[in-house]
């Protein structure tokens, strides 16, 4: 891994090409630590050719596919962007998910709504529309504004991944640790915070908003994961809790995000980091 970030970094073709083989988060974490390395003439140049054959294949791929592919580098670009010039991972993460959000909204006005091509492509995964886990999956996008939330929620995820492959890319090559130090001092100030659990709490009592809810409440996630992070170093708990918690939140993913953004909530309110450090 470390050879593809040096490979990136010795010029912005290299970066290029890297990014035009199309490798699922290989790609936008090689534009991602672009961005962060060098700012934005380079990201947005790197940016530019990786959407280039998106652009010259409109009338080959259908819209919904090239937008989310433009949309997932440019969120990834926007959130190392971001990440760069303000130093805090907390404005990167809400940058990143506004762009992505907005990216989704935009590619299903073009595409004409994204429902009809999600329920088919569940269809074909599930061995066809009859199959009870066909019509399970169905159940949970019935209408056009879940699908939406769906794709958006998933967008956002596989940005983040990159773009913390990205800063681990930099760290490794620049600044050994300093990823670690960042993320386990991770904190959403409390308005962004505040704004995060209450648009949470008001989509989870409505079924079409629920994947919007986890888009607005995935900010505040990260923070309460990057606290248990912090929280386990520091008592020398080793991998077992951490182990157990991306178990949890893979089979059980809703209570636990719930507990995860409660914690993130009350960090921004009190400081928990500050406060351990004054009772020692």
């Amino acid at each position: 891994m470390r050879a593809i970030a040096e490979f990136a970094m010795r010029s912005r073709v290299r970066a290029v090409i890297l990014t035009l083989v199309g490798i699922p988060l290989i790609s936008p974490a090689v534009l991602a630590l672009v961005g962060l390395r060098r700012g934005s003439s380079d990201g947005l140049f790197v940016l530019a050719w990786a959407i280039l054959p998106l652009v010259a294949a409109a009338g080959y791929m259908s819209p919904l596919m090239a937008g989310l592919a433009i949309t997932h580098f440019v969120g990834v670009l926007a959130g190392a962007l971001v990440l760069r010039a303000t130093r805090a991972w907390s404005w990167a993460l809400v940058a990143l998910t506004i762009v992505s959000a907005l990216g989704i909204l935009v590619t299903s006005q073009a595409a004409g709504g994204v429902l009809e091509t999600l329920t088919q492509a569940i269809n074909e995964a599930a061995g066809g529309a009859d199959t009870p886990e066909a019509q399970q999956l169905s159940q949970a996008f019935a209408s056009e504004v879940q699908a939406t939330g769906y794709l958006t929620w998933v967008s956002v995820i596989s940005a983040v991944l990159a773009l913390l492959l990205g800063r681990w890319w930099q760290s490794l090559l620049y600044n050994p640790g300093g990823l670690q130090q960042e993320m386990h001092a991770l904190r959403m100030p409390l308005p962004l915070a505040a704004a995060g659990m209450l648009l949470w709490v008001y989509c989870l009592v409505n079924e079409h908003f629920v994947f919007w809810g986890a888009v607005a409440a995935f900010p505040m996630m990260v923070a309460g994961i990057c606290l248990v992070h912090w929280l386990v170093a520091r008592k020398g708990w080793g991998r077992g809790p951490l182990i157990a918690m991306y178990i949890t939140l893979v089979i059980a993913a809703l209570p636990l995000a719930g507990f995860l953004c409660g914690l993130a909530l009350i960090d921004s309110w009190i400081d928990i980091r500050a406060r351990s450090s004054d009772n020692r």
